[in-house]
């Protein structure tokens, strides 16, 4: 109820936020307008009374509505706060740091896998593409997460002369959507990576994609390793179509086709 109407960033009275949290009714105060700030749980610096003169003492009044529900205080500190400060410290990644590359949340078999495709890159054929954190208002949505190993962790490679390109992916607690399982939309994300990469490498520009068809074959349990591959079929013009397909680390089980 309150994230709902902080969200509105209203505020009508407080015998009315009284009535809605089942509170005693008190003395209407005037009607107020608080600013964005006031989002998640946080206390608006700025709060603009409709009538000069008026005053919004509830917002300060221990005895009030806010303090009345139990998971906000008056000084709007969320319980979402306190159990930030109660999680085990886990290691964030840098903006610096080449995050394609393997660190201590990847699994054995990850690791494994990326030495191989990475070997590949010693004669000159594959292509291993550096990933890198924006810290910025805008961020690659398959970068975002920069606790380690709890979203995206993958690496991709390119062979441009075979028009192909492979992508090793750990998927973390972050994209759970059936319970213990990847979500979907994670896994179409990274087959989309793969084939753009792959465009982009062949195709020698910028491209987009146009069309994403995705077969399910197998769910993907979190923290799983699987392997994506990819093929330019045709180029015709500005159009390019290729095709691509995920398995399981050991290639035994085909997840998307």
């Amino acid at each position: 109820m309150c994230s709902l109407v902080y969200r509105n960033c209203h505020f009508l009275s407080k015998r009315s936020f009284n009535a809605i949290l089942r509170a005693n009714p008190t003395p209407e105060v005037p009607t107020v307008r608080c600013s964005r700030r006031l989002l998640h749980g946080h206390m608006c610096s700025k709060v603009t009374p409709l009538q000069q003169g008026a005053q919004a003492r509830f917002l300060r009044n221990k005895t009030g509505v806010l303090s009345s529900f139990g998971s906000i205080s008056w000084r709007g500190h969320a319980t979402e706060s306190a159990e930030r400060k109660e999680r085990p410290q886990v290691e964030q990644a840098q903006p610096d740091e080449d995050v394609a590359w393997p660190n201590e949340a990847w699994s054995d078999v990850a690791r494994e896998i990326f030495h191989q495709l990475n070997a590949g890159t010693e004669g000159g054929g594959w292509k291993r593409y550096p990933g890198f954190l924006r810290t910025g208002d805008r961020r690659l949505f398959s970068r975002n997460v920069t606790e380690k190993g709890k979203g995206f962790e993958y690496a991709m490679f390119v062979n441009k002369k075979e028009q192909r390109a492979t992508a090793v992916c750990q998927f973390g607690p972050y994209l759970e959507g059936p319970p213990g399982h990847a979500h979907g939309g994670a896994v179409a994300t990274m087959l989309d990576n793969v084939m753009g990469f792959c465009a982009i490498d062949v195709m020698e520009g910028f491209v987009m994609t146009a069309n994403l068809n995705i077969n399910y074959k197998s769910p993907l349990r979190l923290g799983s390793t699987a392997l994506f591959h990819a093929k330019v079929d045709k180029i015709e013009g500005r159009k390019g179509y290729l095709s691509a397909d995920v398995t399981s680390a050991d290639g035994r089980t085909t997840l998307c086709g």
